[in-house]
């Protein structure tokens, strides 16, 4: 699971990520691992009343360049399931790096399937699966609940092996940005 609290809604337009979380479950929807870190932006922090995220909070804290190894190497060989993963993936597309994302999952967009009609937004679909989020806009939170919501679907019947099986084939991050191209334990 990724997500990303953002100065704006366009990459294009200089809005930069300001906080980033990812949660890293197998195959069985257990979490193996989290992980999140603030981002300085180079510039305000936008909307403060949305994320809470302040610009005394980002000072000091790494440039996005900076967590790049360790971003990629978390995603390389997963799946990256985000929730209105269109949005995330604008912001993280970009990033040197990004060849390492081959397979990804929209909880938003998987949710009519799963969920009654209503708001398709994380707090709406997490209310309706009776998923607790606390925090929303926290990027942490955010994670946290979009892999509660991809294991709710999981328990309603949903099967993602195709997207797992391409995500593990593709080649193993390296800080140096070059392939491994050996297998590994998952």
């Amino acid at each position: 699971m990724v997500d990303v609290e953002t100065t704006g809604f366009s990459p294009s337009r200089g809005d930069r990520i300001c906080e980033i979380a990812l949660v890293s479950l197998d195959a069985r929807g257990e979490t193996v691992d989290e992980w999140h870190s603030l981002v300085d932006p180079r510039r305000p922090t936008g909307a403060v009343h949305v994320h809470g995220i302040t610009g005394a909070m980002v000072a000091g804290a790494p440039m996005i360049e900076e967590l790049l190894d360790e971003i990629w190497r978390r995603v390389a060989g997963r799946v990256l399931v985000a929730h209105n993963a269109s949005f995330d993936l604008r912001f993280l597309r970009p990033l040197p790096g990004s060849e390492w994302v081959s397979e990804t999952l929209c909880t938003q967009r998987l949710a009519p399937g799963f969920l009654p009609e209503g708001r398709w937004t994380l707090a709406a679909c997490c209310e309706r699966a009776e998923i607790p989020l606390t925090r929303a806009h926290a990027a942490l939170a955010d994670a946290r609940a979009t892999a509660d919501l991809l294991r709710f679907f999981m328990a309603c019947g949903a099967s993602w092996e195709d997207e797992l099986r391409k995500a593990a084939e593709t080649p193993e991050w390296r800080p140096s940005g070059l392939p491994q191209r050996h297998p590994r334990p998952r």
